[in-house]
């Protein structure tokens, strides 16, 4: 077969679509001319038509290689790695804006920037995030539900706004008596302190009330790379969604900002488990919607001709409401054919990939077909362009101050963006009762994305080859600035009263972990700021101030030099609870002693709910935490209590939570708690930076 990056002349049309795309219209230059100074109905209509469709030949000859050709050779098409330094150099001209004004800059010129607005306050829609606006934009661009019954699969999807948004347009496009629709989840587990902060979102607020949808694997991590994982996925969807999933999406991705010349290769992993698990899931007939970067990579090339050959059709989607000067895309895909010859054989080399860090292209370079790479090569650069145009326009605008009637015009491009948002899509409001966290209390963010990423990005490489002394400086100033913006100058003093009563405790087992990479227990501002110091410091600066625990008046040992610090030993709670069983002890204070992990708080809260009957905790003048019994005599209720937690922690060390989620977080325990952390945490970092 001819060399497939050779250049040949396009069926008839094809040429033509990607060259109207790439060229902004004539009127786009003329606004200004205009009478009413509005955009044209070319211009808005424009935000919404970034599309491309692989038009299949008639001959079929699209068709799946042996499986025996495939990861069987290395290899690259040159016409699109000349297009990676072409898009990278206009990349490079942002390398010295400062991220803050620059994402202010480029949110306030996005034509689609009235739209989640006018969605949240005008329409009440539920949970409404740009992820919300994106899918909801793709389900009514293309036919990707087929009527009122529907079965769901949503991989790496927190916060959540993919569902809400299936869920508005269930009930927005079918009558509530017809709707009848089952969702699943996935997504790397924020109750798991083993998984890191930065490579997951921790906020919490739609998985909390809707935690038994979500699917978090035998060893609680969420993680979707592990082909164990990929098999569990599918036999909790044989039995809870009768093998019959209609819809999967993947809206998965990874931190690229540091690196983001290489943002396809970085996800090219997260992206390949997705494919895997997606085609091992959906149903014949069904459709998947999965995102994804730019597409000169060989792997994705693959990736995109595999989808071709199983799929009736494959369409390349940027929303309007996605960020103009990124290298989003989602891929649309429509009718499964799950029949294809050798697909299954496929799928199972795929699945025993899943994880290797370095995956070869999955069909040999002969196998591709030349109509085919032409198309892709077109799709590439045309989505391309759309990303090029969006950053010197974006650029322009930064550097020369509007005139007046550039922002009206402005204005009224946003307001006629949105009025064709709600018109095109027929936006309209659902029932409260028809929202799925209807009868749940609303819950504020208290997880945002931590604030690391400052300054240019110039400016963040310069600081990688500065001294100790100045990244130290840089970290107090840093902490100061933390400790105004989440108000940490205040005493906590903090009590409860429980009645004691019979344990109703609920077991989450998982893979154990030895290092504390994450904790829903302090804010994720100040566990960046912990795992940034752990690696410059190259210790952990946890337990600078020397914990304790006094039961009665005599002090237990705390032995915290195993486990690398972070975590509270298992053994030293077995230690404790064999303590207070054997001495029935009235009274435990435990000094500077954070409690980071579900396995910690919950053994803490148990205590207190079916033994002690009385908690307090305080942060002046000393950070302790207090246990008081309030009875004399302990029970046999209390006894046998604390005996089955005991045993619990002894005997299984694969518990990660013994008590409901529901239970240790959102209430005022909790804020409690994290707020306890918070300024003992801090006061730990400020100590270890001055040693």
């Amino acid at each position: 077969m001819e060399n497939t990056t050779q250049r040949l002349i396009p069926r008839s049309g094809l040429l033509q679509v990607a060259t109207n795309y790439n060229r902004p219209s004539k009127e786009h230059f003329r606004y200004e001319s205009r009478s009413d100074n509005k955009p044209s109905k070319m211009e808005v209509n424009r935000v919404f038509e970034k599309k491309f469709h692989y038009q299949k030949p008639k001959e079929n000859t699209w068709q799946l290689p042996s499986p025996n050709e495939a990861f069987s050779e290395y290899y690259q098409f040159d016409t699109l790695q000349q297009l990676k330094p072409k898009l990278n150099d206009v990349k490079c001209k942002l390398n010295n804006y400062t991220i803050e004004d620059w994402s202010l800059h480029t949110r306030r010129q996005d034509p689609s920037n009235e739209i989640p607005w006018r969605l949240k306050n005008e329409t009440k829609a539920e949970f409404v995030t740009v992820a919300w606006c994106k899918l909801f934009e793709c389900l009514h661009a293309y036919p990707l539900v087929k009527g009122p019954h529907l079965n769901s699969l949503h991989l790496c999807e927190l916060p959540g706004a993919f569902i809400a948004a299936l869920n508005h347009y269930m009930y927005s496009t079918y009558k509530k008596e017809e709707v009848e629709w089952r969702w699943l989840s996935t997504t790397l587990n924020p109750y798991y302190e083993g998984n890191p902060t930065s490579g997951m979102i921790t906020d919490d607020r739609f998985m909390f009330h809707t935690f038994d949808n979500w699917l978090m694997h035998d060893d609680f991590t969420g993680n979707i790379i592990n082909r164990n994982h990929i098999e569990q996925m599918q036999e909790h969807c044989r039995k809870r969604l009768e093998d019959n999933v209609q819809l999967i999406t993947a809206d998965g991705s990874i931190d690229c900002v540091d690196a983001p010349d290489c943002q396809e290769e970085v996800v090219a992993t997260l992206h390949f488990a997705e494919l895997t698990a997606a085609l091992c899931i959906l149903a014949d007939g069904g459709c998947f919607v999965v995102k994804m970067f730019t597409m000169f990579e060989s792997t994705n090339v693959c990736k995109l001709f595999l989808l071709n050959c199983i799929f009736e059709e494959v369409h390349v989607f940027k929303p309007a409401t996605s960020k103009r000067g990124n290298s989003e895309i989602y891929i649309i895909c429509i009718g499964y054919r799950k029949q294809t010859k050798y697909l299954p054989e496929l799928l199972q080399l795929m699945k025993e990939n899943v994880g290797c860090a370095n995956i070869l292209p999955l069909f040999p370079r002969s196998y591709l077909p030349n109509d085919f790479f032409l198309q892709h090569e077109i799709c590439a650069r045309l989505f391309m362009n759309f990303q090029i145009e969006a950053i010197e326009a974006n650029i322009q605008t930064y550097e020369v101050k509007p005139t007046r009637r550039q922002v009206i015009y402005k204005q009224h491009f946003r307001t006629e963006t949105a009025n064709e948002f709600y018109a095109r899509y027929k936006v309209c409001s659902i029932a409260e009762q028809n929202k799925v966290l209807y009868g749940h209390q609303a819950t504020e963010e208290n997880c945002k994305s931590a604030p690391f990423c400052r300054g240019s990005y110039t400016e963040r490489e310069m600081a990688k080859e500065t001294t100790m002394e100045e990244r130290i400086f840089s970290f107090h100033r840093y902490i100061n600035n933390l400790e105004k913006i989440l108000d940490f100058n205040y005493d906590i003093q903090f009590q409860e009263e429980y009645d004691t009563s019979t344990p109703e405790l609920h077991i989450y087992r998982g893979a154990p972990f030895t290092e504390l990479l994450s904790s829903l227990f302090a804010h994720p501002y100040v566990m960046q700021l912990h795992q940034k110091l752990k690696e410059m410091l190259n210790r952990d600066p946890i337990y600078m101030l020397k914990p304790n625990c006094i039961a009665d008046d005599e002090e237990m040992q705390l032995n915290l030099n195993m486990h690398g610090y972070s975590l509270l030993p298992r053994e030293y709670f077995i230690g404790l609870l064999d303590t207070i069983y054997e001495k029935q002890t009235r009274r435990i204070v435990l000094s500077n002693v954070a409690f980071l992990t579900h396995l910690s708080v919950s053994v803490l809260l148990s205590l207190a709910l079916f033994v002690f009957g009385h908690l307090s905790i305080s942060t002046g003048p000393n950070f302790q935490i207090e246990l008081l019994a309030k009875c004399d005599k302990y029970t046999q209720d209390q006894m046998s209590a604390l005996k089955r937690i005991r045993d619990l922690l002894a005997e299984d060390a694969n518990v990660l939570c013994i008590m409901p989620i529901e239970k240790l977080h959102r209430n005022k325990f909790a804020n409690t708690l994290m707020a306890y952390n918070n300024q003992l945490l801090m006061k730990n970092f400020k100590l270890a930076l001055d040693n």
